[in-house]
């Protein structure tokens, strides 16, 4: 019996969730050839299938994907005597080139074998309990779904670790610069050296992460000052700065001028 979580297409521009259901397929059942206008994602529960595109025909099992690219003639069919269940989601939207890139669907590949991924959609039934929320579940679902597809086909041999750390501890600055964030604490949250964060930050950076940081922290203060009307005691707090007099002496190293100055140059 066929399944349908009842939808509204929502129109999110990065990832919409466009439609869902599951099928206890009987023997024989198909489905095609034909096409879509969007990314559909079928995931095998239980028994077994077919799945033709571009004239090859790939045998399929419990645990098995296969993606359905926009219009993109595909054709399935269950197995006659061990008919598979499948679930679905078919989805639409900008982000979801790039998610696909570092997913193992990569270039043409549509079929990828994943048992890890059956309870994120064994639990995307439970949209049908969520009557004015459903499309951001299952949004939520296709994100915790691509997570978990990426942590399996990272791409460990293209990418440096060192290249890596330097980025989560650069993205980590630009995010937490107003909390009370070090080098140390950087290093400890990555699990790795501080010394060689500052060696890989200082080569994929071409900074040290304490200047990145006292930088990025005093450029957002003079946003907050010069455009956003902020006092100097507020920037300095909001920027991470307890000690007022240390943020000024700061301030006026880096732009020539104290903060109160900044504020209105005139």
């Amino acid at each position: 019996m066929n399944h349908n979580v009842p939808l509204l297409n929502r129109g999110y521009k990065e990832l919409n969730a466009l439609n869902c259901g599951w099928e206890d397929c009987e023997s024989g059942h198909s489905f095609g050839p034909a096409s879509r206008d969007y990314y559909l994602i079928h995931y095998i529960i239980s028994g077994f299938g077919t799945f033709e595109r571009s004239g090859t025909t790939h045998s399929l099992s419990r645990g098995s994907m296969f993606l359905i690219r926009p219009y993109e003639f595909t054709f399935y069919k269950a197995d006659a005597h061990e008919p598979w269940e499948y679930i679905w989601i078919g989805f639409a939207g900008e982000l979801v080139p790039e998610l696909l890139q570092h997913s193992g669907f990569s270039g043409n590949n549509s079929i990828l074998c994943l048992p890890s991924l059956r309870n994120t959609f064994l639990s995307m039934k439970d949209a049908t309990s969520l009557p004015h929320s459903a499309e951001l579940f299952l949004t939520s679902k296709i994100y915790e779904m691509f997570s978990m597809l990426h942590e399996e086909f990272r791409p460990s041999q293209n990418v440096s670790s060192g290249s890596l750390y330097s980025k989560r501890a650069k993205d980590h600055i630009m995010t937490n610069y107003a909390n009370h964030i070090s080098v140390e604490s950087i290093a400890n949250m990555l699990g790795i050296d501080r010394r060689y964060l500052c060696r890989v930050f200082f080569k994929y950076v071409g900074d040290t992460p304490q200047n990145f940081l006292v930088n990025y922290r005093l450029e957002k203060a003079a946003d907050l000052l010069a455009k956003h009307g902020y006092s100097v005691g507020e920037a300095a707090r909001s920027t991470g700065y307890d000690d007022i007099y240390n943020f000024s002496k700061m301030f006026k190293k880096k732009y020539g001028v104290p903060p109160s100055r900044y504020k209105n140059p005139g």
